[in-house]
């Protein structure tokens, strides 16, 4: 999976490294565009470091290039997907608003636009929330169940062997010692026997 993710990112960074350069050196168009539907929701937030479309539509841009370039380089791969899906939800809201188009092919364009970054949205989603382990990591931890699997096994026949050597050590020790008592009571009985006479 590591080569096809290496081989998505640039494609995936592209349009977020390209839109924040031409965002940065003439944000003019762009904040025209959504000046619109960015000056009321701009004054309603007072923490908003300033309230001019241009200056916002800059912003957006600097965040756009920053993460694209994050992105391209595989650098704080889960924080940059999250940074670059929630640059998508003000592109949704303010521009592409198809509804508002009379022309029947622009309004056409604006909705497979506003479609395509919506998509965009939810793959980003998907990539910033899938499990941190990687595929070999995966089949690392399931080695290493499987050893452990195994070296339990391996033990309790190890324990097994251990106590039947251990009973017949103890057979062998209690034969040893019967022998032992049976030797050392016949010279007592003799010598008891001459005493006698």
């Amino acid at each position: 999976m590591r080569p096809i993710t290496t081989l998505a990112r640039p494609f995936v960074a592209a349009p977020y490294i390209i839109t924040g350069l031409e965002t940065l050196r003439d944000p003019g168009p762009r904040a025209e565009q959504v000046a619109p539907a960015v000056k009321p929701i701009a004054d309603r937030f007072d923490w908003l470091p300033t309230k001019d479309p241009e200056a916002l539509v800059r912003i957006q841009g600097a965040l756009s290039l920053g993460t694209g370039a994050l992105l391209l380089t595989g650098r704080f791969r889960r924080l940059t997907t999250f940074l670059l899906a929630a640059q998508l939800v003000p592109a949704l809201v303010t521009e592409h608003r198809y509804w508002t188009e009379d022309d029947p092919e622009r309004r056409a364009s604006e909705r497979s636009h506003l479609l395509k970054n919506a998509g965009l949205f939810g793959a980003l989603l998907m990539v910033a929330t899938e499990p941190r382990r990687s595929p070999r990591t995966a089949e690392l931890r399931r080695q290493a169940h499987d050893a452990r699997i195994q070296a339990a096994a391996e033990a309790k026949v190890l324990r097994k062997q251990t106590a039947a050597e251990i009973r017949n050590a103890r057979r062998e020790a209690a034969r040893q010692m019967r022998e032992a008592r049976r030797r050392g009571a016949r010279p007592v009985r003799r010598a008891a026997r001459t005493v006698k006479r």
